[in-house]
C-alpha cells in the first residue's frame, strides 16, 4: 500500500539526519523542479527518513513505498540470450538510446529473474557505467567476454552491426547443436539400452551358460567371453564415468572465463571431426565481419584487426591478429605472417583490397564466403554422421545376438556330436 507523507517545507533542514541502523529499501516517484519524472529505490530507516533525503535533493515526492523484494538475477544463456541480443541490435539499429532498449526488452520478457539481469545493466548504464563495462560487471549473468564485445561495438561506433554478428553466430552454433542431437539421440538411446541389455544378458544368462559348458568340459566362445568380459567391467566403467562427469563440472565452474579456459576449449573443439571445419570456418567469417564494421566505422587497419579479435572472443585470432599487426608495423605483407587459423588467401585478399582502397567490400564478400562454405559443412554432418552411428549401433546389436546364440549353437552340436 502507498505511504502518502506530508511534504517538508523546502526551507527545511539543510543537512542530512545521522544514518539509523536496520536500514530498509524504498521505492519512490519524484518529480524534479524541471518537471521531470524519476523513479527508484533508496536506503533509509523508514518512509518519513526516505522522504527527508528525497527532499534534500530538491525533489517533489508524488509516492513512497517499502521496495518489493529484487528477483535474484539469472545468467542468460541459450535460447533467450539469443533473443536478448537479436532484440538490443534492433532496438539500438533503430536509434533507441540502450539504457530504454534495455528496459524494454526486460518489461517485455514479463519473466522476473531474466528482467531483473537486464535491468541491473540498465542501472549501471543510468549511473554513468560506460556500457562495455556495465555488462562486464555482470559478466557472470552473460555469455563469456559479451562485454568485450559490446566494448568493441561502441568502439566501432557500430554497435547494432556486431550484435547482429553474433547473432548469425550464435544462430550457426545453435544449428549445429540441433542437427548432432538430431543425428545422436536415436542412436544414443539405441546404445544406452544396449547397455542395460549387455548388464542384464551379463548377470542373468550367460553365467548360466560358464556353468553349463563347464560341466560339458567345454569352452566358452570368443564372442560369449567378451560379452561377458564387457558385463563384469561395466560397474567400474559407470564408476569413472561418474568421476570424470563429477570433476569435469567442478573444473568447468571454477576455471569457466578464464583465458586458459577459452584456448583449451577452443583447441578442442576445432579439432574435432565434422564439427571443427563448421566452427572453424564460422569464426573466420565473424573475424571478416567485424573487421569490415571497424574499417566502415573510420578506424585503421591494425585498430580494426584488434578489434575484431576482442568481438570475436577466439584466443587464436586474437594471436593472428596480433601476428597480422606486427608485420603492419615492419611494413612487410600480411601474408608473411604466421597465423594459425586465417588462410592465405584472406590475408592476400585483405592486403590487395588495402593497397586498392577497396577494403570493405572485399571483407563483406570474403566474410559471406566463409559463412556459405560453414553452412554447406553443416549441412553435411548429419549424412555423415547419422550411416557412421547407425553401423555402430548395428556392430553393438550383432555382438550381443552373437553372444547369445553361439554358446547354444555350441551347445546343440556337443549334444549331436555334429
Amino acid at each position: 500500500m502507498d505511504t502518502q507523507l506530508e511534504q517538508i517545507p523546502p526551507d527545511g533542514p539543510a543537512t542530512l539526519p545521522p544514518p539509523l541502523p536496520q536500514a530498509a529499501g524504498f521505492a519512490y516517484d519524484a518529480q524534479t523542479e524541471t518537471g521531470q519524472r524519476l523513479s527508484g529505490v533508496i536506503e533509509a530507516t523508514d518512509a518519513k527518513s526516505a522522504l527527508l533525503h528525497l527532499q534534500l535533493l530538491r525533489l517533489r515526492v508524488t509516492e513512497v513505498e517499502p521496495a518489493k523484494k529484487t528477483p535474484r538475477a539469472k545468467s542468460i544463456r541459450g535460447d533467450a540470450f539469443y533473443a536478448f541480443n537479436q532484440q538490443l541490435a534492433q532496438l539500438t539499429k533503430s536509434g533507441l538510446p540502450i539504457e530504454q532498449g534495455l528496459r524494454l526488452i526486460a518489461t517485455d520478457m514479463k519473466r522476473g529473474r531474466l528482467a531483473a539481469t537486464i535491468r541491473l545493466v540498465a542501472d549501471e548504464l543510468d549511473s554513468g557505467v560506460p556500457l562495455g563495462e556495465a555488462f562486464e560487471k555482470h559478466r557472470r549473468q552473460f555469455p563469456a567476454l559479451y562485454g568485450r564485445l559490446v566494448d568493441a561495438g561502441v568502439r566501432s561506433g557500430n554497435l547494432p552491426s556486431v550484435l547482429l554478428n553474433l547473432g548469425r553466430h550464435i544462430e550457426l552454433h545453435e544449428k549445429l547443436r540441433a542437427s548432432l542431437w538430431r543425428t545422436a539421440s536415436y542412436p544414443l538411446m539405441v546404445f544406452v539400452g544396449l547397455m542395460f541389455v549387455i548388464a542384464f544378458v551379463g548377470v542373468a544368462v550367460l553365467p548360466q551358460f560358464r556353468t553349463i559348458f563347464s560341466g560339458f568340459r567345454l569352452p566358452l566362445p570368443a564372442v560369449t567371453e567378451a560379452l561377458l568380459w564387457c558385463a563384469d567391467i561395466m560397474p567400474g566403467v559407470l564408476i569413472v564415468c561418474a568421476i570424470a562427469a563429477a570433476v569435469g563440472s567442478l573444473a568447468w565452474v571454477i576455471l569457466r572465463g578464464t583465458d586458459r579456459y577459452r584456448a583449451a576449449m577452443e583447441r578442442v573443439s576445432l579439432g574435432l571431426p565434422l564439427v571443427g571445419p563448421v566452427l572453424r570456418l564460422n569464426l573466420i567469417a565473424r573475424w571478416l565481419n567485424a573487421v569490415r564494421i571497424a574499417v566502415d566505422a573510420g578506424m585503421d587497419l591494425p585498430s580494426a584487426i584488434s578489434m575484431a579479435g576482442d568481438a570475436t572472443g577466439s584466443p587464436r585470432l586474437g594471436k593472428d591478429g596480433n601476428a597480422l599487426n606486427k608485420a603492419l608495423e615492419a611494413g612487410q605483407p600480411l601474408t608473411t605472417s604466421a597465423t594459425v587459423l586465417l588462410p592465405a588467401t584472406v590475408l592476400t585478399a585483405i592486403t590487395f583490397a588495402s593497397e586498392n582502397n577497396d577494403l570493405p567490400p572485399t571483407l563483406t564478400s570474403l566474410s559471406d564466403l566463409y559463412q556459405g562454405l560453414a553452412a554447406v559443412r553443416l549441412d553435411r554432418v548429419p549424412a555423415v554422421l547419422t550411416p557412421a552411428l547407425m553401423l555402430f549401433i548395428a556392430t553393438l546389436v550383432g555382438f550381443v545376438i552373437a553372444g547369445i546364440l553361439m554358446p547354444l549353437i555350441g551347445l546343440v552340436r556337443a549334444l549331436t556330436g555334429h
